[in-house]
């Protein structure tokens, strides 16, 4: 886990270490510093939480609500994975947000286990498999986490920590829409800084769908 010197996406880094990353609007006020990725690294192996080894990610779409007050409100994420060993139990999502203002629930294929406070601006939360899966068993899973802060939000995003076949992103506006959204586009290199802005039509829905997405952090923004 420990970043290399290539690296100068660290909330990518920590992705492909760890587990998935879904960063609220909050999120923009942390620093994905070296000192901070060490530190989830040493509450996720002190945990033991189990990681996305011996799974092959299908297909993922991550769906983002944004509330009239302009605030995200869920982040609700499927994932149909493929076991490529025996006794897969499980994999945790990274929420950059305290669980005062975060919380998680299991909806589909999997149950939730531990959530367990990072810092103050962090926390992770761990779902499993109940039985844990068979290699070559297929499973589609659910969950959803709950904001209940009230930052404005310009921005949604999803960090693979392996490559998918299929990556869909959405955003749904409950009341006002943006005047502005755009889809970063990066470079085949996963660290590779912004090379271009995509703009995509404003709707009360957009969603986006990437075909073998790179593990790595895929974004939409925005403009009120």
């Amino acid at each position: 886990m420990t970043p290399t010197s290539r690296t100068e996406n660290p909330a990518s880094d920590l992705a492909q270490r760890i587990g998935e990353v879904i960063r609220p609007a909050a999120a923009a006020r942390l620093a994905w510093t070296s000192d901070r990725i060490q530190q989830l690294r040493r509450v996720i192996q002190n945990a033991h939480v189990p990681n996305a080894s011996g799974q092959k990610l299908l297909t993922a779409h991550h769906e983002v609500a944004i509330d009239g007050q302009r605030a995200e409100r869920t982040a609700t994420t499927t994932l149909v994975v493929e076991a490529t060993a025996d006794d897969v139990r499980g994999w945790s999502i990274s929420v950059d947000a305290d669980q005062k203002h975060a919380t998680a629930e299991a909806l589909h294929g999997a149950t939730l286990g531990r959530t367990i406070p990072v810092d103050d601006g962090a926390q992770v939360h761990e779902f499993l498999f109940d039985p844990p899966l068979k290699n070559g068993e297929v499973r589609r899973t659910q969950q959803r986490i709950t904001f209940h802060g009230t930052d404005e939000c310009t921005t949604m995003g999803y960090a693979l920590s392996r490559p998918a076949q299929l990556l869909t992103l959405t955003v749904h506006f409950e009341g006002e829409l943006p005047r502005r959204i755009k889809q970063p586009v990066k470079t085949a290199q996963e660290d590779a800084s912004t090379k271009d802005v995509k703009e995509l039509d404003v709707a009360q829905t957009v969603e986006v769908v990437l075909s073998n997405p790179k593990a790595g952090v895929h974004a939409l923004e925005w403009e009120w």
